[in-house]
């Protein structure tokens, strides 16, 4: 096909033409949450996500108050030019509800002088309460193993019932191999929708939750005490120990292709536990409770570990490094997953002092969600069913 002089200037024209034509970027906005974190009786932490890089501020106050501003700064930057946001709320009243939003503001050019600032992004208004030491009854509530199914969390909500909770906290196995953000805002964004804008959300890491190659930026989209996957908190009379049981297999499994290192991790979160069950705050506790992914007392006996140390798998190495000093510790009860079998194992001495609540699976009639109800005189936890019968229950009495 020929192309005469002209045919080929105005083609020439058009192209330029084109190129000139600045491309239109989409306004900024806020995209996940936001959603609570790392509560407490005197803080508060806010995470939010943008389409793209911007500034982060929340502001908050009493519901009909005036409200103050706070930003998030490390080594005397202020965090900006960044989709991710995370502010902690400080110097917080316990037992006290707050209104907040979020604002982020564009920032069309970062220049090392002068910053270009855009359009800004807010989320609306939201309360929350402060967790309260003094409060001695409440409910919390437990997902298990979701595995990519969001919509896990409106079902089963409704089978919890009407009665309120103070916090929800997933035990792990959420998201199936973590390959990219989708899959982690997916279930944010149903938490947000459903409670997680006024109710805080725990995220406890399961050994799916280890795999995939966006696996090493989860922590990104989460906020604990010290910044690990292991920690504790407090709300009314319970003391609360996260733990991470890591990946469910020896370290040298073909299917890690040498890149996990759980053994090592496992023995350093047993030092944290030992000086952990130490503190006023787990000595002084009229109940004590562990979360923990894989719920390593009932795990199968291996007896080649009585003669040596290992090679180990997941759950058998955490029974080395944590059993010893929860049964010691004096543990009132430990709910967990992974098994995709809804359970609840009574004590079993020699083995574990405590009781297991263990949740269901993640489809149909197998899901579960558990609601812990928290009073002066009893811990009881009920395993609920899709339907809202319970599959059972476990009742501890308080501490004398």
């Amino acid at each position: 096909m020929r192309i005469n002089r002209r045919s080929l200037l105005l083609l020439v024209f058009l192209s330029a033409a084109l190129a000139a034509v600045p491309a239109q970027t989409p306004p900024i906005r806020i995209t996940t949450g936001p959603y609570l974190q790392n509560p407490s009786a005197t803080a508060m932490t806010v995470v939010w996500i943008t389409n793209r890089n911007a500034t982060g501020t929340v502001e908050y106050g009493p519901p009909d108050g005036e409200l103050k501003a706070a930003f998030s700064s490390h080594d005397g930057l202020i965090d900006s030019n960044e989709r991710i946001h995370r502010v902690v709320l400080t110097d917080l009243s316990p037992g006290t509800t707050y209104r907040y939003r979020v604002v982020s503001r564009d920032i069309l050019n970062f220049g090392p002088y002068k910053v270009d600032f855009g359009a800004t992004a807010d989320s609306g208004f939201s309360e929350f309460r402060t967790f309260d030491p003094r409060k001695q009854s409440f409910s919390f509530l437990v997902f298990n193993d979701m595995h990519d199914i969001p919509a896990t969390i409106p079902d089963m909500l409704k089978a919890a019932g009407d009665r309120p909770y103070d916090f929800v906290l997933l035990t792990g196995d959420s998201i199936s191999d973590i390959e990219n953000e989708n899959q982690i805002t997916a279930m944010l964004d149903e938490a947000v929708k459903d409670f997680a804008s006024r109710i805080p959300l725990f995220w406890t890491r399961g050994n799916h939750e280890t795999r995939g190659k966006f696996a090493r930026q989860f922590p990104l989209y989460l906020a604990s005490p010290n910044g690990r996957f292991f920690y504790s908190f407090d709300h009314g009379p319970v003391h609360f120990v996260v733990l991470d049981t890591g990946e469910d297999k020896v370290d040298t499994s073909p299917e890690y292709s040498g890149l996990v290192d759980f053994q090592r991790y496992r023995r350093e979160e047993g030092e944290w536990l030992k000086a952990e069950v130490e503190t006023e705050a787990f000595r002084k506790a009229k109940y004590r409770v562990v979360f923990a992914h894989m719920p390593f007392p009932a795990a199968p006996r291996n007896p080649a570990l009585n003669n040596q140390p290992g090679p180990a798998n997941g759950m058998e190495d955490a029974y080395q490094n944590f059993g010893a000093t929860l049964n010691t510790a004096g543990i009132d009860m430990m709910i967990s997953g992974h098994v995709h079998t809804a359970a609840i194992i009574d004590p079993e001495p020699g083995r574990h002092i405590y009781p297991i609540v263990r949740g269901g699976g993640p489809k149909d009639q197998g899901r579960t969600v558990i609601r812990v109800d928290v009073t002066d005189r009893a811990l009881e936890a009920v395993v609920l069913r899709p339907d809202g019968t319970a599959f059972g229950a476990c009742q501890v009495p308080a501490r004398r």
